[in-house]
């Protein structure tokens, strides 16, 4: 009579089998980059009209109305990023780690604006950053505003481990840096802004339907 070893729940390469597979679960089930990508993407987008309208008029301050943008805008951003992983975890039942991530973000949004609204003010701060260095060219690509953005989304792929989320930041972050071959913008800020946040966009939709397959496979 033959026998077959029946493989014990104790044994410990299924435990860690196991172990692993729940950590699987729990990471894509976490995993929500696809919704802040398109809401950064429709921040990027709504810049336009304030690129466009927004730089004419001044605050008695000497800051541009459409300075203030962005400060609004990203703390809503990451207002609706946090409702979305806050309802998710509800509904999963399982924690989230994107209470880090919106506390740096914010402070990052804080950090960068004061950085820009003092540069308004005092031309001459940092004036040998403002040249056409390439070192210039990263240091303003990085801290503008916008650059805030492509900050925020590499942190959220260092917490989720996520190297699609990385290639597409680091897709939106190239096309900030070779904004200056470019052809001349135009008073919208395009072609710039339709590249930038069409990278969002589109990273957001495919990372939308990558999970989407993952979670069908797992299902």
């Amino acid at each position: 009579m033959t026998t077959h070893h029946v493989p014990s729940s104790n044994d410990p390469r299924n435990l860690l089998a196991m172990k692993q597979a729940l950590v699987r679960h729990i990471r894509r089930e976490q995993r929500g980059a696809w919704f802040a990508l398109l809401v950064f993407a429709a921040v990027r987008f709504a810049a336009a009209p304030v690129v466009r309208y927004g730089q004419g008029d001044h605050h008695p301050g000497g800051l541009p109305p459409a300075m203030w943008y962005w400060p609004v805008a990203l703390v809503l951003a990451y207002a609706a990023i946090s409702w979305f992983y806050l309802r998710r975890s509800a509904r999963t039942g399982l924690g989230t780690r994107v209470g880090p991530y919106l506390a740096l973000g914010i402070a990052l949004v804080a950090l960068i604006t004061g950085y820009v609204a003092w540069r308004a003010l005092r031309p001459d701060f940092l004036a040998d950053l403002h040249g056409p260095s390439p070192v210039a060219l990263v240091f303003n690509t990085v801290v503008s505003p916008a650059g805030t953005i492509g900050l925020a989304l590499l942190l959220l792929a260092r917490i989720e481990r996520s190297w699609p989320l990385l290639a597409i930041t680091c897709g939106y972050l190239g096309v900030m840096l070779s904004a200056g071959d470019l052809p001349d913008p135009s008073p919208w800020g395009f072609p710039g802004i339709l590249f930038e946040g069409g990278v969002l966009l589109l990273g957001g939709i495919g990372l939308a339907l990558l999970q989407r397959g993952k979670e069908r496979s797992a299902a």
